[in-house]
């Protein structure tokens, strides 16, 4: 059940709030003023007051509040002060019986005579009521806030006016709230507002709509995080940043795609205050869906032009419609639902029919065709109109028209007619799918498209719908295989014949082998790059002969001819733009910005990557293949940078992302959210993924995140288990990531070893030799997931941060077999690891293992490079691991100078002591191994912890250990 917005935190309105408590701070100080706060109905104005007040209250502040009733013409004067002069204290009471005109306001006040000079007794009233307020005021601060001004009466309008035009040196803050979207042209509080905005002491605050953001944290709250994310979206966006209309539309979630029906009565009533054209008028309107222009409101609504001028000015001076763009809007979208969701169903049918005749949009056109159940003629529309969606580069409408088309296909009379085929249409649903992100939708209209091509006996024409359909698989990681038996399909229906276009796409996708399996022949596949190339440039296929120089381009690299790549690259980039071939450009220029950082050059690699998400933008395809790995690539490289709050920052830009994107984005944030120690926001964002999807790629770097997060934490079982989450998902794949993969077993070794130091201490040596064959056992599933690992200079091989994981994972191998192999965490410090964060992290592990060889200097150095690096990234849990183990071996980090060092020369026996109680033994169990009383076992330890300066049992032991003063005890 969502929580009504009282009963949650104050979302969004923390700078009005401010700004509301430095005018009552401003009041309290000796300058009266007024606040004139204004907003549309449900924006959020009786929750920003009720703020105040609390806060004005519990500050000392003598309160009183009012509210202007909507009672039509009759009025009830002066009712929002009779209210607040109700709230006074008996002793307040008592100062206001001595200004007996304010009987007509106080019921109890002994009453005056009414005289003949009803504007005399007016004064008079008006100037008992400052004059209370001000003696009030010489007591405390008085805040008197009223409530829906646009409904107060003429004497209440009156006497605010004059209160406001008399504030000076009171203490005293009038703050008033009145709706924008009551206030016709001839409201009578207009008059009012312009002569109080002109006051020195009155300030206008505006309360505008939550922008999406507060929205959705908005319905969140009020939904207590039991809806999903897609749901929250929706329901801030329909809302159009109203907070009423957040709480009424979280409150009926689940009840139907409609207006509320206590929301819709709200809204509707609005349209009851119209004259019968108005609202006959504001029903055509609702029809449109969008702006509409006058002369089609002339055509569809039948009214006489000067008579549709007339109710037009109504309906815009009642805030129902806005001007805007040469023609109409409704002020609010679920206005428009609401009249739209109350018309007859005849009625709308008609009004869509009349639209029909006038709007000249295709788009539109197979709308209203579609509503006015013309079928035939919404079928042609789509057609058209998913047209030009593609032209303009909507990939997500053009897919929407095309699925309209593939529903109508089987229910129109000789749907060809409409200029296109049934395969037609599912090719273009892939492509437009493809385009948009809809990486399922996109396969199985795929699959559709295929199937339908094989009952047309066109060997060529199955090739080129089973090569779509391998495009479309591709972002799928678990399709290897099926994208393998695709390709050779596609190959066998075309090896046989003579060079073609579609031949020599097939080659061309044949060529890219490696981006769907390890088991390939490279060989072979520069063959098909190469055949591929000169096939398509013979049959003028430009677009495909630019495809495949962007294959060979990859292929120089693994060669070792970065520079020829890069040149290869940037020569497909400017052909394919050059001819309108957007999905090769942007292949293109993503793989050469990833060419440029392996090899050092990040900044113009930053730069490209970065370019890519405003080119692909630019040509409709934010959220195709290319787009999507782009925003997620440039995330990460902000990652391995040390650039964590911009990569935060990018992984926000999902504007119109489909689910999966959004997914895919925000997981490689758990590896910022996991080395900052946010790990509250980690959790919620692993939950939210969870929920979103099931995408494999996905859950491997929000995995790999979570298993940092658990090291961190102190939990290195829990860190396994995620480890073994990413393997075994990476087990399922043709071609798992390498740099995942890597990633995953650093996490895992790291974790491991935690677990046999753990046990080394306590004597534990079966829990010792399980960690260690565990981690043989994950070693051997890397193997087997990246089987060319230690092979040919293939990409994964020689990437930054794959070398980075791998020389972690070497030394934490070392280190798990109880070795310490200097050269090994030399590799994982040295420079060829270009993340800064993993030289952190391995100066802090090596370390340790200085302290224990008792290497103090060396150590020293690690921990004052680690500790600044941290210090520098702002890696919280790095640092604070750094200095607690700088901290326990008594090494001074820079600003943090430890004082000298207590003796330390233990006593043979003293040793003993702590050996035992290392390996978990009490007092009386160590008296016991030694021969020694309980009592003197208690005395040795004491003088252990007083020369290592350590509080406890578990100190001692920690620093004895980091000090190399006592080793694993063997019971």
């Amino acid at each position: 059940m969502p929580r009504i917005g009282s009963g949650i935190p104050l979302v969004g309105r923390q700078d009005e709030l401010a700004e509301l408590k430095t005018a009552l701070a401003t009041a309290a100080a000796g300058r009266a003023g007024a606040v004139l706060v204004s907003g549309d109905a449900g924006v959020g104005k009786t929750r920003l007051l009720t703020e105040l007040v609390a806060a004005a209250r519990s500050g000392g502040t003598t309160v009183f509040t009012g509210r202007c009733l909507d009672v039509d013409e009759a009025g009830l004067p002066y009712l929002p002060f009779v209210e607040a002069l109700g709230q006074l204290t008996p002793a307040q009471r008592a100062m206001a019986e001595h200004r007996s005109v304010l009987s007509r306001l106080m019921p109890g006040v002994t009453a005056v005579e009414e005289s003949n000079e009803p504007a005399m007794d007016q004064l008079r009233l008006f100037d008992a009521v400052h004059g209370l307020f001000s003696d009030l005021a010489a007591q405390a601060p008085v805040l008197l806030a009223i409530e829906d001004l646009h409904w107060a009466d003429a004497s209440t309008r009156d006497l605010i006016l004059f209160l406001v035009s008399r504030l000076y040196t009171q203490r005293i803050l009038i703050v008033g709230t009145y709706r924008l979207d009551d206030l016709h042209r001839r409201h009578p509080l207009r008059p009012v507002l312009g002569e109080l905005s002109r006051l020195s002491t009155v300030e206008l605050l505006e309360l505008r709509p939550f922008d999406q953001v507060h929205a959705e944290k908005l319905v969140d709250e009020l939904a207590d995080g039991a809806l999903p994310p897609a749901t929250v979206q929706k329901i801030a966006k329909r809302s159009e940043g109203n907070a009423f209309f957040c709480e009424e539309l979280t409150a009926a979630y689940g009840d139907g795609a409609g207006v509320p029906a206590g929301l819709a009565d709200l809204l509707l009533a609005r349209i009851e205050r119209l004259s019968g054209d108005a609202r006959k008028v504001v029903r055509a309107a609702a029809v449109a869906s969008q702006i509409v222009t006058h002369a089609s409101l002339a055509t569809v609504s039948g009214l006489p032009g000067d008579v549709l001028e007339e109710v037009l000015r109504e309906t815009v001076q009642h805030n129902v419609l806005v001007t805007a763009d040469g023609g109409y809007r409704f002020r609010h979208a679920l206005l428009r639902e609401a009249v739209y969701d109350d018309l007859l169903p005849g009625e709308r049918v008609r009004l869509h029919a009349g639209y029909a005749q006038v709007v000249t949009s295709q788009a539109l056109l197979a709308y209203h065709s579609f509503r006015s159940h013309d079928l035939p003629g919404a079928l042609a529309a789509s057609v058209r109109a998913a047209d030009e969606a593609g032209k303009m580069g909507a990939p997500g409408e053009k897919l929407r028209h095309v699925e309209q088309a593939l529903e109508l296909w089987s229910v129109v009379p000789d749907p060809e007619q409409s200029g296109t085929t049934e395969l037609g249409l599912l090719r273009a649903a892939t492509r437009a799918a493809i385009a948009a992100g809809e990486v399922e939708r996109s396969v199985e209209y795929g699959k559709a498209a295929v199937a339908l091509a094989d009952k047309l006996d066109d060997p060529e024409l199955s090739a080129l719908t089973r090569h779509q359909l391998a495009i479309a698989s591709i972002s799928l990681e678990h399709r290897g295989s099926d994208i393998q038996r695709i390709v050779e399909e596609a190959w066998e229906l075309v090896r046989d014949r003579p060079a073609s276009v579609v031949k020599a796409k097939v080659l061309a996708l044949a060529a890219r082998e490696w981006v769907w399996s390890w088991e390939v022949d490279v060989e072979r596949m520069k063959s098909l790059a190469e055949q591929a190339f000169q096939d398509a440039r013979l049959l003028g296929a430009t677009a495909v002969e630019v495809d495949a120089l962007v294959t060979k381009a990859v292929f120089a690299e693994w060669d070792a001819n970065i520079e020829e790549a890069i040149a290869m690259g940037k020569a497909a980039i400017e052909r394919a733009a050059s001819i309108g071939a957007y999905d090769v450009e942007l292949r293109a220029r993503k793989n050469t910005a990833v060419v440029l950082w392996m090899n050092g050059e990040k900044t113009e690699a930053i730069r490209m990557m970065d370019f890519i998400i405003t080119r692909s933008a630019q040509v409709g395809l934010s959220w195709g293949l290319s787009g999507l790995d782009a925003r997620v690539e440039r995330i990460c490289m902000r990652y391995a940078l040390g650039e964590w709050a911009e990569g935060l920052k990018l992984a926000e830009d999902v504007d119109g992302a489909p689910t999966v994107a959004r997914a895919r984005m925000m997981a490689p944030t758990l590896w910022i959210l996991a080395a900052q120690g946010d790990f509250d926001t980690l959790d919620a964002r692993a939950e939210l993924l969870a929920a979103q999807s099931e995408d494999l790629f996905t859950h491997e770097m929000g995995n790999v995140g979570r298993a940092e997060a658990a090291l961190w934490r102190g939990r290195p079982e829990e860190a396994v288990e995620h480890v073994e989450a990413v393997l075994s998902a990476m087990e399922t794949l043709a071609r798992g990531s390498v740099t995942d993969t890597m990633m995953a077993l650093a996490m895992g070794v790291w974790a491991l070893c935690d677990i046999a130091e753990a046990g080394r201490r306590r004597g534990d040596q079966a829990a010792v030799d399980a960690a260690i064959d565990h981690g043989a056992l994950l070693e051997q599933r890397v193997h087997k997931i990246v089987p060319q690992r230690y092979g040919r200079g293939r990409r994964g091989e020689h990437h930054p941060e794959s070398r980075a994981f791998q020389a972690r994972v070497a030394a934490e191998l070392s280190r798990l077999r109880g070795h310490h192999d200097t050269q090994l965490w030399q590799d994982a410090v040295g420079p060829a690891v270009q993340m800064e964060y993993w030289v952190g992290v391995a100066s802090w592990r090596w370390a340790s293992l200085l302290l224990t060889d008792g290497n103090r200097d060396q150590a020293a150095e690690r921990l004052v490079a680690a500790y600044e690096i941290a210090v520098n990234l702002g890696a919280n849990p790095l640092r604070d691991a750094v200095t607690e183990l700088a901290k326990r071996s008594r090494i001074s980090l820079p600003g943090n100078e430890i004082a000298a060092e207590p003796n330390s020369d233990l006593t043979p026996r003293e040793l003993a002591v702590l050996e035992l109680v290392a390996a978990g033994l009490t007092n009386r169990q160590v008296g016991e191994r030694l021969y020694i009383s309980q009592k003197t076992a208690s005395v040795h330890l004491s003088r252990a912890m007083a020369k290592l300066g350590a509080a406890n049992r578990t100190e001692v032991v920690s620093i004895a250990h980091d000090r190399g003063l006592i080793g694993q005890y063997q019971g």
